[in-house]
């Protein structure tokens, strides 16, 4: 009906199975065009909302509608204009992207970009080598325990827009700051987990992977929690102060791909006509991986 090709399309279906917005919203961002085969819940309304929600803009929006009947409809527009219209259950979508980008956002988003408070935050440094090292997948299930302004949060959100990114926090400001940097980043596919860990954890589905930036003295808790799960999980943390390194160095020698390293990271700052390297705390980074049941 659009007299468009489609071989080199990517191909959606929300018809009687569910869709996260962020899963349909990166297919979107790289590809050219892709149709989402819709149903009475994931309408062209939903898509259009979804878009929205997600950041895309400058895409043009088709939809056929009850194609190949008498009462065939094909019409197009911008989101915004299909976001006004009404359909029926049985419709095809196509989005149109004229600039689609290639694979998933850099890492290492700047410091100046997230809204922060007094709450502390993973710098970029860190917070780039730690993202890293959790090996994520697109569709990962990444619990960020302790997640201050959700940096981390947002960071691996853009990574998995397939899966799923759990943020546990339990200071009331802390939580502000992640919400307003998820809607800030549009990343529709973190969660906010208001609680302190392990309490908060029970209601999450297993999580594939877990970044530890803070534990509020139930490292050991945690860590107990995760390994009762039974599922294998991919396991990055941090440490500032040598009481916690020790208990990590410790505790995850036993896990499988065990790694420690010790991070200094000195920033370039400018000190009157002159430039010097202002060293930063250093930071201790622990990765490994729990196998699960035997």
């Amino acid at each position: 009906a659009l007299r468009e090709p489609w071989q080199d399309a990517a191909v959606l279906s929300a018809h009687g199975r569910e869709l996260a917005g962020s899963a349909l919203a990166h297919t979107i961002r790289t590809h050219e065009r892709t149709f989402l085969f819709c149903d009475s819940r994931h309408d062209p309304t939903w898509l259009c909302a979804a878009l929205r929600e997600n950041g895309i803009s400058g895409v043009e929006v088709a939809v056929g509608e009850r194609l190949s009947y008498p009462d065939e409809r094909v019409i197009s527009g911008s989101p915004e204009a299909i976001g006004r219209e009404t359909f029926g259950p049985l419709c095809l979508a196509r989005v149109f992207n004229p600039c689609p980008a290639k694979g998933l956002p850099d890492l290492g988003i700047p410091d100046g970009d997230f809204i922060r408070g007094k709450t502390p935050m993973t710098k970029k440094e860190i917070r780039t080598l730690a993202v890293a090292a959790l090996h994520l997948a697109t569709d990962s299930v990444v619990w960020d325990v302790g997640a201050g302004t959700g940096s981390v949060s947002v960071e691996c959100a853009r990574q998995c827009p397939e899966g799923a990114v759990y943020a546990v926090e339990r200071d009331g400001e802390a939580i502000l700051l992640i919400r307003e940097n998820a809607q800030k980043f549009f990343a529709t596919n973190l969660a906010i987990v208001p609680g302190s860990a392990p309490e908060a954890l029970s209601s999450l589905p297993a999580p594939t992977h877990v970044f530890l930036g803070g534990s509020g003295g139930e490292m050991g808790a945690i860590l107990d929690y995760i390994e009762s799960l039974g599922v294998p999980v991919r396991l990055v943390a941090t440490a500032v102060t040598l009481e916690s390194a020790h208990f990590l160095t410790g505790r995850l020698s036993a896990w499988k791909e065990f790694e420690a390293a010790q991070v200094a990271v000195s920033r370039l700052e400018r000190a009157g006509a002159s430039h010097l390297f202002r060293a930063q705390n250093p930071v201790y980074l622990f990765s490994a991986g729990w196998e699960g049941a035997k």
